[in-house]
């Protein structure tokens, strides 16, 4: 069994899908796996450099035979936390790609019998719900620059889905987007694109607490204030809070703090 390694991004994973092809060895005799997993015994291991040409034609690839719902289900699947996505996704792209015969292209991903597509499927869902869930739990704090900033810890890499969300939203603002678990940044400039700069290490993140400008510290005080006031003692509801309001969302939210 050839093991091929890759980066934990969508462009690392597509890459190892080329290169695991374009190995000629056999479908059945390679595996693709995300660095940081479990080592096999008597595998033998190569290295799938991420290269961003080779990604674009997976990518091209993927759009053309499966279409565009294809594409959504398959990048999606590729930005969530789970160490098995790779070779589900490759799986997958050997069914709906089978050589030498007819294509069955986005016909593959309705037979969630198969244990891979059923993967990919769930891990798709998984990403876009969390996706979702941030495009409303998100909250913006003005810095003392103009630049609108914000913090979040996903688990999976929902930053790429973020970004045209957010962009359309406030297309004449500077805003940036920092993802704790992955230390990524999303970065957006007025009236222009939004781009993703990977690796930042989270001691050089420039924000403190009192870099806010004095405008936004009131604006937060009196949302607070509007949000204790709306409260209703008699009627909290801890256990559906949890629910509707999870705590992991509220460390970075305006009204689930007391105080800068």
């Amino acid at each position: 069994m050839t093991i091929f390694l890759c980066d934990d991004t969508m462009e690392g994973i597509f890459t190892a899908v080329y290169d695991a092809w374009a190995s000629r060895l056999g479908h059945a005799n390679v595996k693709l796996q995300v660095r940081g997993g479990t080592m096999e015994l008597f595998a033998d291991y190569r290295e799938a450099e991420t290269d961003m040409e080779k990604a674009e034609k997976v990518a091209r690839t993927i759009k053309r035979e499966l279409g565009e719902e294809g594409w959504e289900q398959i990048s999606r699947a590729a930005l969530a936390f789970c160490k098995e996505r790779a070779d589900a996704i490759y799986r997958v792209l050997v069914l709906a790609l089978p050589e030498g015969r007819k294509r069955k292209g986005a016909d593959i991903l309705a037979q969630i019998q198969n244990p891979s597509v059923c993967l990919v499927m769930e891990l798709s869902r998984s990403v876009w719900h969390e996706t979702h869930r941030y495009m409303g739990f998100i909250r913006f704090h003005e810095l003392q620059s103009g630049v609108l900033f914000s913090e979040i810890a996903p688990e999976n890499q929902v930053l790429p889905l973020l970004g045209a969300h957010f962009a359309d939203r406030f297309p004449r603002e500077h805003f940036l987007i920092f993802d704790h678990t992955h230390c990524d940044i999303l970065a957006h400039e007025a009236d222009g694109p939004w781009w993703i700069i990977k690796d930042v290490p989270a001691e050089n993140k420039k924000f403190e607490a009192g870099a806010i400008s004095g405008q936004e510290a009131e604006f937060q005080r009196m949302w607070r204030g509007f949000c204790s006031s709306v409260s209703i003692k008699e009627r909290e509801n801890p256990q559906l809070q949890r629910q509707l309001w999870p705590y992991k969302f509220r460390k970075w939210m305006t009204e689930g703090q007391k105080d800068w």
